[in-house]
Parts: C-alpha cells; sequence; structure tokens
C-alpha cells in the first residue's frame, strides 16, 4: 500500500458523496486540459439536469486547500491541483523517508510465476520476455507493498524432459550444455527416421514416473546443469528467483495422484480425462503415467496453500491451457485465491523469427552479447576519456538495461521486433535515453553545496510541470501495480525524462539566488530518486556517469 496524499481518491470522495460515480470517473489528465478531470455526463443526464450539483462539487473542490482551481467543460470538471501543494508533498517524503511514495506493507502473499522454461537448452529470446515482464511484474508489486516470491516450476518430468534424458543416455558425452543440447537436436532428427525411439521415450517416461532412482537421478543431474545455464543467463539481466518447484517432487510426494482422485475422471481405454464446458482434459495415459495439466494443478494448489494471489506469466500461445486451468480450480476444486494469468505475444529480430528445438535459435545470451558490443563501440566513441574498465563496466550496464526496456515497454499483448539501433538511442525512447538523464542530475548535486532550510515555491513553467510530473509517480505505480502493467512504468519514465530536460534547459540551478536555488537541487535530488526508484522496476540499472 502506497502512503501518500491521494489527492484523485480525496477529489472522488468529494465528488462521490454528492452524485455516485465510479473511481474511473475520476483520472489523470495528461492532455494538458488539467491536472486531474472527473466525468460528470451521468450528472448532468439526472432529471434536473444536474446543474445544481455540478456547482455544489465545484464549490466544494474549490474550497480544498490543494485546489488551485475548477472548471466545468461540457461533461467535465477539471480540476488543477496547487504546484507548491505537490513539491511539498514530494519532498517532503523524499527527505522524511528518503523515498516517495512512501509505501505500507500488505498482508497479501503473491505468487508471481515467471519463465518456467523447460531445461532443455539455453533461454531463447522469446521466452525471455516471459522472464522480464514476470521480474518487472515482481519489482512492482514488492514495491506497492505485497510479499511477493518469484517462482519458477520447473519442468523435470515432461516428454521433452526425458527425450533429453534419453538423448544423454544414447549419445553420451560430456555433462555440459553443449553437449546436452547437441544430443538433444539429435534426437528429433533421429526419430523422424526410427520409431523405435519415440518407444524407448515411453518406457523412460514410465520408469521415471515409477520413482526408478537410476532415471530420476540421472534426469535430476542433467536438468540441474540446463537449468544453471538459464539461471546464470538471466542473472546477467537482474532477474533471479526465491524458489524453484520440482515437477518431480510433486509426484514423488503424492501430490498430482492426489489430485487426480479431488477430481470427476471418466476413463478411456485406462486414459483418465475431466469433462469441461466444450472439452475433454486428459490426465493421464493409457498407462498410467500423469500428463502436464493433471501436475499443473497440483502445482497450483500448492502455491494456493502460501499465497492469497496468484500471477503466471504465459506466452499468448498458452490461453487455452490457462483458461481450462482456471476452470478446473475455480469451478471444480473451488479455489478462492485471486487468480491473474499475464499473456505476452512474441518477440522478432530484425533477422527474423526465433524457433526452438532444431537448433535455429537466438538465446538471450546471444542478445545480451550482441547489444554489449554494440553498447560498447559507442561508449569508446563518445568517452575515450574513461578507462577501458570503466567503459566496459558503463557498456555493460547500458547493454543489459537496453534489453530490459526495449522489451517492456511495449504493452505484453503486443509483439515486438527488436531493433539494435532502438535499444541504443541515447536521444529518444530507450533505456540509455533515461540513463543519461539520471547521470546528469548526478552530476548537478555533486556540484551542489547545502541548501537554505527554507526555499520559494515560486515556480518557472518547466520547474512546475518537473514537479507534477514527479507528484504523479505513485498513479503510475498503482495502476502498473493493480493491472500488471510494467509497460505504464516505462512510459512514465520517458516522459519524467522528458520534463527534467526542459527543466534543464531552461531552469539555471547552480549560480540561482539562494531561494531558488534551494528548491532547484531540492528538485533535482527527489527527480534522481524517483527516476532510479522507477527505473529499477524494470530493470533499469542506474550509473553516475555516462
Amino acid at each position: 500500500m502506497l502512503l501518500f496524499q491521494d489527492l484523485r481518491k480525496s477529489i472522488f470522495d468529494t465528488v462521490n458523496e454528492r452524485f455516485k460515480i465510479s473511481e474511473n470517473d475520476v483520472y489523470l489528465d495528461d492532455t494538458g486540459h488539467s491536472d486531474i478531470t472527473v466525468r460528470v455526463f451521468r450528472i448532468l443526464k439526472s432529471p434536473d439536469g444536474g446543474e445544481n450539483v455540478i456547482n455544489d462539487i465545484i464549490t466544494s473542490l474549490s474550497g480544498k486547500d490543494y485546489v488551485e482551481r475548477v472548471a466545468s467543460e461540457g461533461g467535465y470538471i477539471n480540476v488543477w491541483i496547487k504546484r507548491p501543494y505537490m513539491l511539498h508533498e514530494v519532498i517532503d517524503s523524499i527527505e522524511k523517508f528518503g523515498i516517495y511514495p512512501n509505501v505500507f506493507q500488505e498482508s497479501d502473499r503473491v505468487s508471481v510465476e515467471h519463465t518456467s522454461a523447460n531445461p532443455t537448452g539455453p533461454l531463447h529470446i522469446g521466452r525471455a520476455r516471459n522472464s522480464i515482464i514476470g521480474d518487472s511484474v515482481y519489482r512492482i508489486l514488492s514495491r506497492y507493498g505485497y510479499r511477493t516470491v518469484r517462482q519458477y516450476f520447473v519442468n523435470d518430468s515432461g516428454k521433452q524432459m526425458i527425450s533429453l534424458y534419453t538423448a544423454y543416455i544414447r549419445y553420451g558425452g560430456p555433462l555440459t550444455i553443449d553437449s546436452l543440447l547437441e544430443n538433444y537436436q539429435k534426437i528429433y532428427r533421429d526419430l523422424e527416421k526410427d520409431p523405435e525411439i519415440e518407444k524407448e521415450i515411453e518406457r523412460n517416461i514410465e520408469r521415471y514416473e515409477n520413482a526408478d532412482p537410476e532415471v530420476y537421478g540421472m534426469l535430476r543431474k542433467i536438468a540441474g546443469v540446463m537449468l544453471d545455464g538459464i539461471a546464470s543467463t538471466l542473472k546477467r539481466i537482474g532477474i533471479e528467483f526465491d524458489e524453484f518447484d520440482w515437477e518431480s517432487d510433486l509426484l514423488r510426494d503424492g501430490s498430482v495422484k492426489k489430485v487426480i482422485g479431488m477430481l470427476e475422471t471418466k476413463d478411456d481405454d485406462g486414459a483418465k480425462f475431466i469433462e469441461i464446458p466444450g472439452k475433454k482434459i486428459y490426465l493421464t495415459r493409457k498407462d498410467g503415467t500423469t500428463l502436464y495439466f493433471a501436475r499443473d494443478i497440483a502445482y497450483h494448489l500448492l502455491k494456493a496453500e502460501n499465497s492469497e494471489w496468484i500471477i503466471d506469466v504465459l506466452g499468448e500461445d498458452h490461453k487455452d491451457h490457462a483458461r481450462s486451468l482456471d476452470h478446473v480450480l475455480r469451478h471444480m476444486l473451488r479455489i478462492e485465491n485471486r487468480l491473474s494469468f499475464l499473456y505476452y505475444s512474441f518477440i522478432t529480430l530484425e533477422t527474423g523469427k526465433m524457433s526452438t528445438r532444431r537448433g535455429n535459435i537466438v538465446t538471450l545470451q546471444d542478445l545480451v552479447d550482441k547489444t554489449y558490443e554494440e553498447a560498447l563501440k559507442i561508449v569508446n566513441e563518445k568517452r575515450p576519456d574513461l578507462s577501458d574498465d570503466d567503459r566496459k563496466r558503463i557498456a555493460d550496464a547500458i547493454a543489459t538495461s537496453a534489453v530490459r526496456y526495449s522489451i517492456i515497454r511495449v504493452s505484453a499483448p503486443k509483439p515486438i521486433t527488436f531493433r539494435w539501433d532502438e535499444a541504443l538511442n541515447f536521444e529518444a525512447n530507450s533505456a540509455p535515453f533515461i540513463m543519461y538523464s539520471y547521470a546528469r542530475a548526478t552530476s548537478i548535486l555533486e556540484k551542489a553545496s547545502e541548501p537554505e532550510e527554507t526555499y520559494g515555491t515560486e515556480m518557472d513553467p518547466e520547474e512546475a510541470e518537473l514537479v507534477k510530473m514527479m507528484y504523479v509517480y505513485p498513479y503510475y505505480l498503482k495502476d502498473a501495480a493493480n493491472d500488471l502493467k510494467p509497460d505504464l512504468i516505462a512510459g512514465y519514465l520517458i516522459s519524467l525524462v522528458q520534463k527534467f530536460n526542459d527543466f534543464y534547459g531552461s531552469c539555471r540551478v547552480i549560480g540561482a539566488d539562494p531561494s531558488t536555488y534551494a528548491r532547484r537541487i531540492r528538485i533535482v535530488k527527489a527527480y534522481r530518486e524517483i527516476l532510479s526508484d522507477a527505473g529499477n522496476l524494470i530493470g533499469i540499472k542506474m550509473i553516475e556517469q555516462m
């Protein structure tokens, strides 16, 4: 829960006392017409025309100590907020708590499951969008005050993993990522020519579900090698996990069998299935071995024991699975937890689409390495005065931030084409553009002397606009948390930086008169704190020089 003076809520309460409206009728106005706008069409349609009610609302709002003016225009009431009020709210929070807005811990626990890629090879960049969205959602919800946990569901029991194990047993070689991946690709090529391999995989699935120690032990080692590689790559861009939950544990402790027993199943020549509106869902094969859907139900019941809100980040091709899972959990097993599925679309590079399994993949590691190379070229050109180590450090921060920002800035349901020239653009909508602004603010603060305790509140227009943009940060944070939309934070950051650039170009800080300096240096400090806080939510690494 965010702790700040929520003027949008205050205005809503004032209006709602006189005429029942929706909270969505009160919103931030980014068109320049006002600061906060209230939709009042329904008031105007009331039997008496609503004019008396609207006049009463305007009178009440005009008496608020934070309101500069109020005006009715058509079906809207426009409200302007006093800039000194906004300035005081932001600076007071920064100086008292070191953060704006302050936060109070929520009681609800939240599970954010993301990535959960089968550990059969390196993470390709399409699946990396899952990781980047999931980690940003985790950071936003944690910042909002939820007790949040990051979870990875390790599919070490499915057919792909058994195929990886079978390939290792068939072809041998060292227990390394490269060797395992080469064998994995080889077995899928050989499958097309040799049907006996399919039978061998099926036998190994049965052995695994019957807890054959030889299969179980080796497969866990193989999965561990692959998983370490995935985790290492994600850690490079600042993504880590609190829990790795293994499918096989749910099989071995009887959770999956328990789930099947809880459901009203039907039999199809030995295979067990359930019926939901419009379809059958199989939980086991004819030989009794379980299918992924059954294991996923068991996993969600486990999460439901420990979290009030369960969030799954999924590719858009998993919508049908998620709808079926939602139906089973809510309507057949009657769980009452809040359940959210966050879908994302695919990524392509300028060179074309990515694929899996057959070797034609662009990995996240490839993307980060390539972006680092491009970033280092730019840094070497712009900052020949720095040491090699400093240029490499800056290039690494730019590369990892650029990859994350380029992916998170686009709304999850929309497809992305990743372009290096856009990702590394220092002049516009990019991570380097944001990071450069942070370095610029840091440079001002490094030259600053201690300001006076009091400051004037008469602001230039560019200064006032920056103050407004800082003040509204909690609303973007709140909406991003409630709607699971980290792209709102990316958009906010760009708008904030643009306002600071206008301020920087028009308002002298160092050398201004003492009262003006005292105010402006506080604004710069608050700006840097908010920029850093918001940037961290989407994984941007702020550095003090660029």
